[in-house]
């Protein structure tokens, strides 16, 4: 199995290996995002967890990704402990940057870290000494932006994607602190940014 982010790349490929030419026994099963469905239906993630996970791979830089994510929750719950640990590893793995830090702050809003393994533990706070030798300042910033989406989310406010990667990837704190201070009281995401 070869998956290709790119539909035309994909093309190309299959056009190379469906040729007469090729004396190939086994040809490689090539896909893009559009022959895997998002899933979104709680049902449906449950009894294919593993296409779940798939999913959420092959559309981890699409905008609606975050629609899945209960499904997606659902999917690891119909797994044993092991798996599921394994699974919601491969998620952070195969995810771009921002859809991987809302999927974890939807994760430690919902759930907590339960599902993160020893070695995603491990790399986390090596990561995070990594970080503070770069700069605390960074990581508290982090903090701060996912502490404003989580009294956003705990207040029902929709925060849309463009939006969420806005104020993940703010660094000023005193502009995440007024955000914060401001999803206190917010009924709409522009009380917060606007």
């Amino acid at each position: 199995m070869v998956f290709c982010p790119e539909a035309v790349i994909a093309r190309r490929y299959r056009t190379l290996f469906e040729s007469d030419g090729v004396s190939l026994l086994l040809r490689p099963f090539i896909f893009t995002p559009a022959d895997v469905p998002l899933i979104v239906d709680m049902d449906q993630a449950r009894a294919k967890p593993t296409l779940a996970v798939l999913s959420a791979i092959c559309h981890g830089s699409e905008t609606g990704v975050d629609a899945m994510f209960p499904a997606l929750l659902e999917a690891l719950r119909a797994l044993g402990p092991k798996q599921a640990i394994l699974y919601y590893d491969i998620v952070l793995v195969g995810l771009p940057v921002a859809p991987r830090a809302r999927w974890e702050a939807f994760m430690t809003t919902t759930v907590g870290s339960a599902y993160r393994s020893e070695l995603l533990q491990t790399l986390a706070a090596e990561h995070e000494q990594i970080g503070e030798a770069r700069g605390e300042a960074r990581g508290e910033a982090l903090g701060e932006a996912r502490a404003v989406l989580t009294v956003l989310q705990a207040r029902g406010v929709d925060v849309p994607a463009d939006i969420c990667d806005r104020i993940l990837a703010c660094t000023d704190l005193d502009q995440l602190d007024t955000w914060l201070r401001r999803a206190g009281t917010a009924t709409t995401v522009d009380d917060v940014i606007g």
